[in-house]
């Protein structure tokens, strides 16, 4: 027979489980607007009565002990962290290079201002004025004027491009790397701090949701997969552990690993030959690898892509900060070239020569093209025509050609590398960067950079639009929902009221016995 005393432990486990149920919904409750908590359940079991014996295997029934409060653990679903992580990080992508990308629309998409648009057609203005008057002084003069003008404008854009990317290259370097390094760091100082919590008997649930957020803040910079695993700390005591490797990437076969456990790696960041690099010093603290091009998504695949992608010049399909520098430079380089060109192919006729040169020499970019000495100085001026020494002439055959040139003559603008020379693809074909009239092809850099910028954003509202969904998805298992927590606290008051109740009736029981039973005999 059990002891009656028995009941009232049994109502005393009851009060107890009940009480921490009505905690852990409070928790819950108190927290419904923290950012990145994760709703709390009350774990329990019944404890299962102990022994046996015939007589009760015979003629009685084993009863249960009551309940047992076994912990407090998180509603969270890992699927959903996985789905919802891997959009992370193909956001993370996308928002990295349309941020780039709106950032050369500015350089090349300017409205309501003057544009190199706006100071070509000006040349071309002064070049037909000048058509008509051939042998009179003081027209070179305005055509330079014009031209400068414009030159003016291709400088701005070439500066503007450039600021673009220097401001990238710093960002990577005292931004974007240093903020991964410090999640990675602050990840391992949770990893050492959970454990040392469970070690004492405390889930450590509050700082497993700070973990939990730094891990989605690193999932926008890099594809991870997360790994959990347990350690045994002595005597049959296991404690969680957890460790973060690279998804999708691996070294010899072998998985790299950012986190593994209390260790971590470490990213740095250099700018080698106008290139940026990214290295990773393994967990190890020895073993470097060259991270450049290994990052299949996330913020750091974005600014590299476009830092270092060319687009058609380098084969790949990131039309990156380095693709829009060289169509620019085809585009001015072209322009200087063919009226040089013009300009210079009566070599007889006095005052032929170079209009344009590159600062310091070499290959005529945006950023170096210059009036050339010769026709800032006079002893190279533009050059009517062949008869151009003769007295009275008055043919206009050459500045009209140079008037096509600018307008409306179709050209093949070519790639070029640092030194001048065509680039080519892999089956050795120079490289076209556009086919048609000047105008068109700056236009074309224009429509370029609009359509990649667009392009970009229709795919970073798609995985924006699925992220979303995943975030509700996720929110709707880990998230605090009041109107349950509010059933729920009904739901324990009633079990502690009926748990009090239990101790109640046992103890008049009890009393009954104790108090209204007589001894034997009397």
């Amino acid at each position: 027979m059990r002891s009656t005393f028995s009941g009232l432990s049994m109502a005393l486990l009851g009060l107890n489980a009940s009480q921490k149920a009505l905690d852990v919904t409070g928790q819950n409750i108190t927290n419904i607007n923290t950012s990145g908590y994760t709703r709390q359940r009350l774990d329990q079991s019944s404890i299962s009565p102990s022994g046996a014996s015939y007589f009760n295997m015979v003629y009685g029934a084993k009863v249960g002990q009551g309940v047992m409060v076994t912990g407090v653990s998180q509603i969270r679903d890992p699927f959903l962290d996985i789905q919802y992580r891997n959009q992370l990080t193909k956001v993370g992508t996308e928002d990295a290079k349309n941020e780039i990308l709106k950032g050369i629309g500015d350089v090349f998409d300017n409205v309501d201002v003057s544009t190199i648009q706006d100071a070509l057609d000006d040349v071309v203005d002064q070049l037909q004025v000048l058509s008509t008057k051939v042998g009179q002084k003081g027209n070179d003069n305005l055509v330079r004027s014009s031209f400068e003008v414009l030159l003016s404008y291709i400088h701005q854009n070439a500066t503007d491009l450039k600021k673009v990317r220097t401001e990238l290259e710093t960002k990577m370097g005292t931004t974007v790397v240093p903020d991964v390094n410090q999640i990675l760091s602050s990840i391992q100082k949770l990893n050492d701090s959970i454990k040392a919590s469970q070690v004492q008997g405390n889930p450590a649930l509050e700082l497993k949701d700070q973990r939990n957020a730094l891990l989605d803040d690193l999932a926008t910079y890099l594809p991870i997969d997360v790994v959990y695993g347990t350690e045994n700390v002595g005597g049959g005591f296991n404690v969680e552990t957890l460790s973060v490797k690279l998804r999708g990437v691996t070294n010899g076969g072998n998985d790299i690993y950012l986190i593994k456990d209390g260790k971590k790696g470490e990213f740095s960041y250099s700018t080698v030959d106008g290139k940026g690099k990214l290295e990773y010093t393994g967990i190890d603290g020895m073993t470097t690898l060259d991270m450049t091009d290994k990052p299949p998504s996330g913020i750091l695949k974005g600014n590299l892509d476009m830092l270092n992608k060319e687009g058609a010049f380098d084969g790949s399909t990131v039309k990156g900060i380095g693709y829009y520098e060289k169509v620019f430079d085809s585009f001015v380089n072209t322009l200087a070239t063919e009226m040089n060109k013009l300009n210079s192919q009566y070599t007889g006729v006095t005052g032929a020569g170079n209009l344009f040169e590159a600062t310091g020499g070499g290959v005529i970019t945006a950023s170096n093209i210059k009036i050339s000495d010769g026709w800032m100085n006079g002893t190279v001026k533009l050059i009517a025509s062949e008869h151009a020494d003769v007295e009275g002439n008055t043919d206009p055959d050459n500045i009209l050609e140079m008037k096509a040139l600018l307008s409306t003559d179709t050209i093949t603008f070519y790639a070029l590398d640092k030194d001048g020379n065509r680039l080519q693809d892999a089956a050795h074909n120079d490289i076209v960067v556009f086919e048609g009239t000047m105008p068109a092809a700056y236009a074309n850099i224009q429509a370029e950079q609009g359509i990649e910028k667009k392009s970009t954003q229709a795919i970073l509202n798609n995985h924006t639009t699925v992220l979303a969904n995943a975030a509700d998805a996720r929110d709707s298992v880990m998230g605090v929902n009041l109107d349950e927590e509010v059933m729920n606290l009904m739901r324990y008051q009633q079990s502690y009221g009926a748990a009090a109740r239990l101790m109640t009736v046992m103890d008049e029981a009890l009393d009954k016995l104790i108090n209204d039973t007589g001894m034997v005999g009397r």
